[in-house]
């Protein structure tokens, strides 16, 4: 429960008199008191309220050390209800919320602190439930990537959720997302488990949430499982791609990661600077020396599914002009261009050199 939670709530017509930053400090729990230091009896994160008998007619040092001792309790605010002893929050009260940064909160005349009260601890029920359901989900999933669950299970529930009989898109966030996941999927029809340090969120793969997700800004790891069983691997998926959309603070899928540059990125670039000095360096080294064009010939080589005649007439120059090249590459590098292996191993360099700026590009087409 928050600040913004309660704000949010017409009903309960609280009002914020000095602002709550961001209105996102956590409620745990509603202490009603008229006590002028009721330091004994909080643990933080309350919501002090009070008809305001400790700072009623007070004077300014008063309300300066009421104040203090809620904040060095990390009281997360104070509401005053109005009507009884208040008819408006007194202004020494008011500056001395403000300047020491305790949010104060008012409660219209007539409105009872009961109301509140009851609403905050009908939320906490209602959480408690959904977040039980939730980490019951996240269970079933987990036993059954492990292989000791078997699909029946997950069938259900997914049926239970209306996801039945479609590719579902499993979509894993971090778990501090977890509002923002349910503001977004609960308006579709889907479910949210926890998954550990993990919120997985299953989602109809519509085009209208697919766009959603996209313009949510959230962190996030996409994989499609076409049916209950295929769930095995997509959660997986999903987890490895989040790795990556942590990485790049975005939104990832799954076949964002499964190619080559996907997987390079996800290397540490130390373990790449080897590539570049050893299949880069000597080449950028010897263009600059003698004039050449070594570096870009075996990028036009390398772009995919070119032979030696392709790549040729790309460099406008004759078939044996670009086996030099090539043969004059492999005596600078130790690396054969003809050969798959040393192949991949020159896309890596290339790669990394870009993305390292030691080329202009990464890209050998």
């Amino acid at each position: 429960m928050t600040l913004a939670d309660l704000l949010a709530e017409p009903d309960l017509r609280v009002s914020a008199v000095t602002a709550p930053a961001g209105s996102s400090g956590v409620i745990r729990y509603v202490y009603p008191t008229e006590l002028f230091d009721p330091s004994n009896y909080l643990r933080g994160e309350e919501l002090v309220v009070s008809v305001g008998v400790p700072i009623y007619n007070k004077p300014a040092d008063v309300v300066h050390r009421y104040v203090a001792d809620l904040v060095k309790n990390r009281v997360t605010a104070l509401l005053v209800g109005l009507g009884d002893l208040l008819v408006e929050a007194p202004v020494e009260l008011v500056k001395e919320c403000r300047t020491q940064g305790l949010p104060l909160l008012t409660l219209a005349p007539g409105v009872p602190f009961r109301r509140v009260v009851d609403w905050i601890d009908d939320r906490r029920i209602t959480e408690r439930t959904v977040d039980a359901r939730e980490r019951e989900l996240g269970a079933l999933l987990r036993w059954f990537v492990a292989g000791t669950l078997g699909v029946g299970p997950i069938e259900n529930a997914l049926t239970g959720y209306g996801l039945a009989g479609s590719s579902v898109l499993v979509c894993a966030f971090p778990v501090e997302l977890h509002k923002e996941v349910h503001r977004l999927v609960d308006e579709y029809a889907g479910a949210v488990a926890v998954l550990e340090d993990r919120i997985l969120a299953l989602c109809a793969g519509g085009a209208e949430f697919s766009s959603a997700l996209a313009d949510s800004h959230l962190v996030c790891g996409v994989a499609v499982a076409e049916n209950a069983q295929a769930m095995a691997h997509a959660i997986p998926e999903a987890l490895e791609a989040l790795r990556e959309g942590v990485r790049r603070r975005q939104v990832v899928r799954i076949e964002d990661v499964a190619t080559l540059e996907g997987l390079l990125a996800a290397v540490p670039k130390v373990r790449l600077v080897p590539f570049i000095h050893r299949l880069i360096v000597p080449l950028v080294e010897y263009d600059a020396r003698s004039s050449t064009d070594l570096l870009a010939s075996l990028q036009v080589f390398l772009r995919p599914g070119s032979d030696i005649s392709t790549a040729a007439a790309k460099l406008y120059v004759h078939v044996n002009t670009l086996r030099n090249r090539l043969a004059k590459v492999a005596e600078l590098t130790g690396a054969n261009p003809l050969d798959e292996n040393d192949r991949v191993k020159f896309r890596i360099a290339i790669w990394a050199a870009g993305n390292m700026g030691t080329i202009e590009s990464a890209d050998p087409a």
